[in-house]
């Protein structure tokens, strides 16, 4: 018959007390882990907003361009074709056909967003 070794009290509290041990360094490095991965993900929202704010800012400069009179005075001239009082509206037509210019890339130009496709970068 197989002996099992005897379990004294000593042994009984050494292997309580390095389980005990073991779970509390499972825990911080648990915590650990958890914490650095937050921190990444804090970051990369903090990117996030400086990116959506500096979009932000480029949209609040377009509306206020659209809003000034010297963009209303240019959409009244090349879409409606008005003129002020005095002044005589020319037209100039060209009889050459234009050539087609050399195709882009269209990969480069999907990725912007379209009021800079509109109004430049």
């Amino acid at each position: 018959m197989l002996r099992l070794p005897r379990l004294s009290v000593t042994r009984v509290v050494i292997l309580l007390a390095v389980l005990l041990v073991g779970y509390f360094i499972f825990t911080a490095v648990g915590d650990a882990l958890l914490s650095h991965r937050l921190n990444q993900d804090e970051e990369q929202l903090q990117q996030k907003i400086a990116e959506l704010q500096r979009q932000l800012t480029k949209l609040e400069a377009i509306r206020d361009y659209l809003r000034t009179d010297e963009y209303i005075e240019g959409v009244a001239r090349r879409v409606l074709g008005l003129v002020r009082p005095g002044e005589t509206l020319v037209i100039v037509s060209s009889s050459v056909t234009p050539t087609p210019a050399a195709e882009q890339p269209a990969e480069a130009e999907d990725n912007l967003p379209w009021w800079e496709e509109l109004y430049g970068p």
